[in-house]
């Protein structure tokens, strides 16, 4: 079927998307098609209609004769005026004059040295090794292969300063895919153009073209079956678009009777059913072609849910436009943005905070670190602080005399404890290394430091109460496990209380393999252990022939009873009930105890935060180990067969989590029909134990391929492969629980990925939640969760006076901070703090908005130059800089000078830099000074020390502003660290 493509120029169509990516495949090269960012990957290859597409194409596709195609965001992205100046095209043969080389190179970026290195006639940059004879190019390798011909484009963060837009540069008519969702910003761009609309929202004339779209079939293979009789019948050419590998191979078989031709290229013959490869979208029936796909078999066809991925909180103290902020002195205000404000000449930027009655606060943003965040305890906002009427001094004052109080309580509880008398296990030389040997891997260094802290806590004559906090798979067994093998050692006997039976099965299995060939017995005691067995594993506890216990709730029954109980470990704590905590008192009360928790309970964190208990966290991976991407949608069975065929193609497995034990079957099977190419087992509490066990099992070992289970699986399941997680209705479940969920994937060195899907409409507090568990995607973020669950659920009572009040006025960051100083104040112990330098020079220092160009990062690299405590961390800091956005201007570079300069008088104890009229002056705290005198009469600048302030000043004469910081450094390595 012939298409005239110039009728379509200056039109509207209204088409499935399979058949607008045919057309544009047949559009004479070049041509351009612009499209929202999530339909990107539908028109990524488009090679079964016989075309080659460049995806997002950037300088280096300049001269190609192809097909584009950009997302809406990429075609609006700055591009340079003059393409050609800002690509260098090297080619073997040609001349290239040094001078003008290196020239061209700076030009684009590339600084000598730091990004490239001149070896006599060889030229190193990255990954590219040119090498000259003479000025003409002999020989170029990229990658360490031979090419004729490279591409080099300007460094990445250098498009920062271009001020065209790259749709404007790349020539042919335009498609556009979803035209409604295009920016406005795009149309002006495309005047004098020939444009085709693919869809709605735009005023342009509608062309029917005769394609008729057919409805979804939602995974009713039979009525396709039927549609593919009468077609083939009538002689059509039947062409049904793959996706994926693995639904080839199972349509293949269950399309037999039809015999079904596997093709590369479209079209297929007439009267016969072809396979196609095609990530598309839709179908229609359009004159002799029938033009079916994956997508429209098996899921909806309805529109794709947006989804929105965790970018992982790498640096959870950076600002955003919102945030509540509490200033010392001020109270709480909100911070809404930066602003750059010019005061006698000097361009700084400030930050902006909002308080009551529209009151406003300018803070320089060197001023960063005294400010602190104010998460607010419900899902209310807190109360904005006046400016000027005493209310946050009053409010603090109020709660430090409440803290006062509790802190003499805590001591007195923290006093008992130390002065109850308990059992001590020194180490054991011969017998330690023992289970040392069967550790696979290297202990992390947070690992070892919790395992040295647990062992120290053993060894001292009074009882452990110990938290282990680390994220799902960071190795907190194995602290426990040592720990167990120290007191066993010493002939006392182990308890280790778990949530659940398959976990305590799993740590019975690991318990055994780890004390194989040694002396101990290892018993698991549940509800479902067999009464003959548990019988026996009761008596050995009695008689101390059971060394270790690995058991549920079980353990905490009346009539389990040990000979010498030593060490007690209860893991995950917050999911025993409020019986069992006062059953674990009364079994801890003068015996070793060590919490485990990947998210530990508001209540214990707290207890943590203010020394009531002992706190080791665990925070490094496991090397190898990499975050958990995390999508949140609303639920979309399209996306939920494609999550699951990926992880499947790339030989894995899937955790498919649905909460309701009464329709789970009918679950089941919307997915046998959504997916029919995946083997699926289901596991809930309400099946036989060993049902529940064996099914486990098989999903382990690989008898299925995704495993559709309620919560149950939320504690300890470890499953290697299973490297993908879809929670349905996960706005119903808490913190903790979709924490551990995703927990439950991503343990290995592969990537994982987490789906929540929740309903379109969701509560604030719901919504607060699935975003906090999207944000805190980063390895090791448990703890940061336990601290948004604080915010988010407020805190309880800790030994039963109500603080909720005090926290809700004043956050608990500064409500914990009160209680701690007035804890070390009754203890007699004296804080060292982090001393704040008063930075005052005339000099414009700022990363200006042309340079690092959204509010956001802005705010980000202040508060993380701020928090900055080394100069090494400092440079790390300036090296992303220049990385992201190229190299620094002016005021940048004094920018990052003055933070230097604050590192260097803060390890001096300096109290303040100001600058006089002739003179730099330097105040320190007391006098005298230590210095090198001979040093500071060897400075370029003339420097006298004064008694009163004590310090020194340094003359300006001869010097620059911009040359302030570094004159001042100089002059202060000069001193002694305080």
């Amino acid at each position: 079927m012939e298409i005239a493509l110039e009728k379509l120029h200056g039109h509207r169509l209204a088409l499935p998307q399979v058949v607008a990516a045919l057309l544009f495949a047949k559009e004479p090269p070049p041509a351009l098609l612009l499209v929202p960012e999530a339909r990107l990957r539908r028109y990524r290859d488009l090679s079964a209609f016989g075309a080659r597409v460049y995806l997002n194409p950037g300088l280096e596709a300049l001269e190609e004769k192809a097909l584009f195609v950009l997302s809406y965001e990429e075609a609006l992205s700055p591009f340079p005026e003059d393409p050609e100046a800002w690509r260098l095209l090297l080619e073997v043969g040609r001349a290239y004059p040094r001078e003008a080389l290196l020239s061209r190179l700076l030009k684009l970026g590339y600084a000598r040295d730091e990004d490239y290195r001149v070896l006599g006639e060889v030229v190193e940059l990255g990954e590219v090794r040119l090498e000259f004879f003479g000025d003409e190019l002999e020989r170029l390798l990229v990658r360490g292969e031979e090419r004729r011909r490279h591409i080099l484009l300007p460094k990445p963060g250098k498009a920062e300063g271009f001020t065209s837009k790259k749709v404007l540069h790349f020539p042919g008519p335009v498609y556009l895919d979803t035209p409604a969702l295009a920016p406005e910003a795009l149309w002006p761009l495309l005047a004098g153009r020939p444009v085709v609309a693919l869809g709605g929202g735009v005023e342009l004339p509608p062309l029917e073209l005769g394609a008729r779209p057919l409805p979804p079939y939602r995974g009713s293979l039979k009525a396709l079956e039927k549609d593919l009789a009468c077609w083939l019948e009538a002689g059509k050419r039947v062409h049904l678009f793959v996706g994926h590998a693995r639904t080839l191979d199972y349509l293949k078989r269950r399309l037999q009777a039809f015999s079904p031709l596997v093709l590369d290229r479209f079209p297929g013959p007439k009267g016969r059913l072809a396979l196609l490869p095609g990530d598309f979208e839709g179908g229609a029936e359009w004159g002799e072609w029938v033009l079916l796909t994956e997508a429209l078999v098996f899921a909806t066809g309805g529109v794709r849910a947006r989804v929105r991925v965790g970018e992982g909180l790498s640096d959870p103290g950076a600002l955003s436009p919102g945030d509540y902020l509490i200033h010392p002195e001020h109270g709480i205000g909100q911070y809404l943005g930066l602003e750059t404000r010019e005061v006698l000449g000097v361009k700084r930027d400030y930050l902006v905070l909002r308080y009551k009655g529209e009151g406003k606060l300018y803070l320089p943003v060197e001023q960063l670190p005294l400010l602190k965040r104010h998460p607010g305890t419900t899902d209310d906002p807190p109360e904005l602080s006046s400016l000027g009427k005493g209310e946050w001094q009053r409010a603090k004052e109020k709660a430090r005399k409440d803290v006062e109080e509790l802190a003499g309580r805590l001591l007195v509880l923290q006093a008992k404890r130390k002065a109850t008398p308990g059992r001590a296990f020194p180490p054991l030389p011969e017998w330690d290394p023992l289970v040392e040997k069967g550790f696979p891997y290297e202990l992390t260094p947070d690992q070892k430091r919790a395992l040295e802290e647990v062992l120290r806590d053993l060894e001292s004559p009074h009882p452990m109460d110990r938290l282990v906090s680390g994220d799902v798979g960071f190795g907190k067994t194995e602290v426990a496990l040592r720990a167990a093998h120290r007191v066993v050692g010493h002939g006392a006997q182990v308890a280790f209380l778990v949530p659940t039976t398959l976990l305590a099965e799993q740590h019975g299995k690991t318990f055994r393999e780890r004390f194989q060939g040694l002396p101990v017995r290892v018993a698991v005691l549940s509800r479902f252990t067999p009464p003959k067995e548990e019988e026996a594993i009761l008596k050995g506890l009695a008689e101390g022939t059971v060394d270790i216990v690995i058991g549920t709730h079980r353990l905490l029954q009346e009539d389990v009873r040990f000979r010498d109980l030593g060490l007690l470990i209860v893991d995950e704590e917050h999911r025993f009930g409020v019986a069992q905590k006062e059953r674990i008192r009364e079994l801890k009360a003068e015996v070793d105890t060590l919490y485990l928790s990947a998210t530990p309970i508001p209540r214990t964190l707290y207890s943590a935060l203010v020394g009531l208990k002992d706190l080791s966290s665990i925070k490094t991976p496991p090397p190898g180990r990499k975050p958990i991407r995390t999508f949140l949608a609303p639920f979309d069975p399209l996306l939920v067969r494609e999550a699951i065929l990926f992880e499947l193609e790339r030989g894995g497995k899937v955790f498919y989590v649905h909460d309701r034990v009464a329709s789970i079957e009918a679950r089941r099977r919307f997915l046998e029909g959504l997916v029919p190419e995946a083997r699926i087992g289901v596991v809930h509490g309400q099946m036989p134990e060993g049902l529940i066990e064996e099914t486990m099992l098989l999903f382990a070992e690989g008898a299925y391929d995704v495993l559709l289970a309620t919560t149950i699986i939320e504690a300890g399941l470890d499953v290697p492969e299973a490297n993908t997680i879809l929670i349905e209705r996960a706005d119903r479940l808490g913190l903790a629980t979709l924490y551990q969920l995703r927990g439950r994937v991503g343990r290995r060195e592969e990537e994982a990925y987490a789906y929540l899907f929740h309903p379109p409409r969701l509560t604030e507090a719901a919504e607060k939640r699935l975003a906090a568990i999207a944000d805190l995607s980063d390895l090791g973020s448990g703890h940061l969760l336990a601290e948004k669950d604080m915010e988010i659920r407020g805190v309880g009572n800790l030994l039963g006076p109500e603080q909720h009040g005090h926290i809700r006025a004043l956050s608990l960051e500064v409500y914990t901070e009160l209680l701690e100083e007035a804890i070390r104040k009754l203890k007699g112990e004296v804080r060292e703090e982090r001393p704040h330098v008063t930075v005052d020079l005339a000099l414009s220092a700022r990363l200006p908005a042309e340079y690092v160009p959204s509010l956001e990062a802005r705010s980000r690299y202040y508060s993380r130059f701020a928090e900055a405590k080394s100069l090494a961390e400092l440079s790390r800091l300036v090296r992303e800089l220049k990385a992201r956005y190229g190299p620094l201007p002016e005021e940048a570079e004094n920018f990052v000078a003055l933070a230097r300069l604050r590192l260097v008088a803060e390890r001096k104890g300096v109290v303040s830099i100001t600058e006089g009229l002739t003179h730099l002056e330097v105040v320190f705290p007391r006098y005298p000074l230590d210095y090198d005198a001979r040093g500071l009469k060897g400075l370029p600048y003339r420097v006298e020390l004064t008694q009163y302030p004590p310090g020194f000043r340094l003359e300006k004469k001869g010097l620059r502003p911009r040359d302030y910081p570094e004159a001042l450094m100089e002059a202060l390595y000069l001193f002694a660290d305080r």
